[in-house]
């Protein structure tokens, strides 16, 4: 009879301690994803331009830079946002207050290049948004 207490006491730590650590398995953080809108404004010398917004959609980011090409293929253009913590959800403007980028139809893209604030894990990740007059 002790042989089968001492067996079923073995089971049933072996159970409670796979229980146990299959529930506690950390959960991955996600890779950032990035949503861009655009806003067209009046440039000071005349016409049309672009001011763009970002944000993380799902985790909270340190940004280092963002690559940003226009339709024309046009050599990239680098926006420094100097190691800038932003949250989820966070708006955070692609340009300097008060600039802007001569509006061209067509698709942008964009490479934002940073680490996620939970465990400083790098990442660069691409987006675009497709301009219409």
């Amino acid at each position: 009879m002790k042989k089968i207490s001492f067996l079923t006491s073995i089971g049933i730590f072996f159970l409670v301690a796979v229980t146990f650590l299959t529930n506690c398995k950390k959960e991955e953080d996600p890779t950032p994803a990035f949503s861009v809108t655009s806003t067209t404004v009046q440039l000071q010398g005349g016409g049309d331009g672009l001011q763009f917004e970002a944000r993380c959609t799902n985790t909270d980011v340190k940004m280092t830079k963002v690559l940003i090409t226009d339709p024309k293929q046009s050599p990239a253009l680098t926006y420094l946002l100097n190691d800038q913590n932003y949250s989820k959800d966070q708006d955070f403007g692609l340009q300097a207050v008060n600039e802007a980028y001569p509006k061209q139809t067509g698709t942008w893209t964009f490479i934002f290049i940073g680490s996620r604030t939970s465990d400083g894990a790098a990442f660069t990740i691409n987006a675009s948004l497709n301009v219409a007059n």
